[in-house]
């Protein structure tokens, strides 16, 4: 799921890790170039908030230095630096200026790749998958056994976010290095365009139909490798991946599917019931919050239901300024980052023909402070659905002041204000671990079935 929050404050510093060369565990799919620094755009041009290693530190960046160009072609923003970036290679020049405080200085060192992840409970294989007309990078941690294994596809949120190199206190990688340690395979793989992976669509330019198929292409991986159990197979949806992973089930027999933080209802619905939950989180008075209600009402409903095009609502001044403000519609296709299809699309998927039709057992995970997937219904509605027409295959765990990022972070109000102040660290400092023991549990138990 999303927060209307994203758009405003998540994406203050972007990690710039783009492409290059740099030959890893695979000599087929390269290594991309990392610039390794915070930055963002200023009235001056790209600005660094802070070095922290590759290509950054090589060529010895400082905070507030302002990006002029980059072996003489102009930076003018972050796409045109991640443009020029995407195409070089590690290991060959670059030469910089900058504006450091009132001088012009150039810098020079050689670009550098992002480093290759490790792991204490596994070895880290980097490999590949098919994609259109591309590889896609696939990230697999293995236990260091020779039997064949159970394994877990790991599905992320909707964010265009690489999953490599997890910091070892990120939510996602300590989930990852629980099913390690209980003796899992793990397998994450990249969305298109992100990553290592070459030759694919940009994962902005994707809908949601090519999402599904891009960890269509991981399962197959997953079940392709010799060390795994296909029989033994589980499915990790976070957020929007629990979207994505019961249309995975329902077309692949797997043992079990892991769902925490998702919907079951329209994309309509959701969107109008996740501005009554965030705005009156934010503290907005009640006249202002109700007519934020049916102005949102009106607009969600004539593109998600009569599928208006953005271009023609973006005519309406009104419908415009919201979509630009709380929508990030950049006028021209896309909306809270994202290709506007993907939302549409998602309108119409048959959530609940997909639970329907999983035979696997269904673990369904809710955070009780969760205020983007906020609906207790929701998740319960899934476990009704599966059991309904595949009695006791699914069972629902609530989390008591756990949010949706799997941190105990207190009630939701409380996970609302660290997350709007920007505290992600915090949040990351707060992990829940009985939300990752209890998965391990739950697998390991419907194994023995």
């Amino acid at each position: 799921m999303y927060s209307r929050l994203f758009a405003s404050c998540a994406l203050a510093f972007l990690w710039l890790v783009i492409s290059g060369i740099v030959v890893g565990q695979t000599i087929d799919l390269p290594r991309k170039v990392q610039l390794g620094a915070q930055v963002e755009t200023t009235p001056q041009g790209v600005q660094v908030k802070k070095v922290v290693r590759a290509t950054a530190a090589n060529v010895k960046l400082k905070a507030e230095d302002i990006i002029l160009e980059i072996n003489r072609q102009p930076i003018t923003d972050l796409s045109t630096l991640q443009a020029f970036l995407d195409q070089q290679d590690s290991g060959t020049p670059a030469n910089f200026l900058v504006l450091r405080g009132t001088k012009k200085m150039k810098l020079q060192g050689t670009f550098e790749g992002r480093p290759l992840e490790t792991s204490a409970h596994a070895e880290v294989i980097y490999d590949q998958a098919p994609f259109r007309e591309g590889q896609l990078r696939v990230i697999i941690n293995k236990p260091r056994k020779s039997e064949k294994m159970p394994a877990l596809l790991f599905i992320p949120g909707y964010t265009c976010s690489s999953i490599d190199n997890l910091s070892d206190n990120h939510p996602y990688k300590r989930i990852i290095d629980a099913y390690a340690q209980a003796g899992f395979v793990t397998l994450r793989v990249e969305k298109s365009g992100l990553g290592d992976s070459r030759n694919t669509p940009a994962c902005e330019s994707c809908d949601l139909l090519d999402e599904i198929e891009n960890f269509q292409m991981g399962l197959d991986k997953l079940k392709s490798l010799a060390f795994v159990d296909t029989n033994k197979i589980i499915i990790f949806g976070h957020s929007m991946g629990g979207v994505i992973a019961p249309a995975l089930s329902a077309k692949n027999q797997v043992a079990g599917v892991i769902v925490y933080g998702t919907t079951a209802k329209s994309w309509f619905e959701y969107q109008i019931e996740m501005y009554r939950t965030q705005n009156l989180l934010a503290g907005m008075e009640p006249l202002e919050y109700e007519q934020s209600i049916v102005d949102q009402y009106e607009l969600n409903y004539r593109y998600f239901v009569q599928k208006e095009a953005l271009s023609e609502l973006a005519k309406n001044p009104l419908f415009d300024s919201i979509l630009r403000t709380q929508w990030a519609y950049d006028g021209a296709g896309k909306i809270i980052s994202r290709n506007a299809e993907y939302w549409k699309q998602i309108q119409d998927l048959p959530h609940l023909l997909h639970w329907k039709n999983t035979t696997a057992q269904v673990l369904v995970q809710f955070g009780e402070s969760d205020f983007q997937a906020f609906s207790q219904a929701d998740h319960e509605q899934i476990v009704r659905t599966v059991n309904y027409y595949h009695p006791g295959n699914a069972l629902l765990m609530c989390y008591p002041l756990t949010d949706h990022y799997f941190a105990k972070s207190g009630t939701m109000q409380e996970a609302f204000d660290l997350f709007s102040n920007q505290q992600y660290q915090q949040l990351f400092d707060a992990y829940n671990p009985e939300v990752g023991a209890s998965a391990v549990r739950w697998s390991l138990e419907i194994l023995k079935k």
